[in-house]
């Protein structure tokens, strides 16, 4: 891309997830990738300003596929893979909507065209965007005005949220050993 001939705008877009932003039980592995994928993401920003390439990084809850009755991430997890989801996993997740993969597909294409560098999909998604926005870039003055004064906000109701992922753990955990006793 650094050696097209026409130097307009140019676009890379790197489909991670919300398990990007924070860790999501039984998905110790997959949350680690997509948490990668962000590094990369903000590294190759930094590299690819000069050359008017400009990189975008989605951040989709769980997304309903066509085709497949159950929802799952739209990152592609083998058949196996999802048979194995933990039941803690899947408790925690129903709490979450699914997003249609078209929707999906309509904010990504909104947000690479906006130059946005970070897309999240719905207003949780732009919440824990906000909460872990961290050092990420920010080509607007608007957002990142936003980002500074409701930073705390965001952050607190993270950790409501993250709070409330652990007392499920907890209760999945104390009924499970309750009934292995009985």
């Amino acid at each position: 891309m650094k050696d097209r001939k026409d130097k307009g705008p140019a676009s890379i877009a790197l489909m991670s997830s919300m398990a990007g932003q924070a860790g999501i039980y039984g998905f110790a592995a997959y949350s680690a990738t997509k948490f990668g994928l962000r590094g990369l993401a903000e590294a190759l920003q930094q590299e690819l300003l000069v050359n008017n390439i400009h990189l975008s990084i989605i951040f989709p809850p769980v997304t309903e596929t066509s085709g497949i009755e159950q929802v799952e991430f739209i990152s592609v997890l083998t058949f196996e893979a999802r048979e194995r989801i933990p039941e803690i996993t899947k408790i925690i997740l129903e709490s979450s909507p699914g997003m249609k993969t078209e929707e999906v597909g309509k904010i990504t294409i909104q947000g690479i065209k906006s130059g946005s560098f970070s897309i999240p999909c719905r207003l949780d998604g732009r919440a824990v965007a906000i909460a872990t926005a961290g050092l990420s870039p920010q080509t607007s003055f608007l957002m990142a005005s936003i980002e500074v004064v409701f930073a705390g906000l965001f952050r607190f109701v993270a950790l409501l949220l993250q709070w409330r992922g652990y007392e499920i753990i907890e209760k999945y955990n104390y009924s499970h050993k309750k009934q292995q006793v009985e």
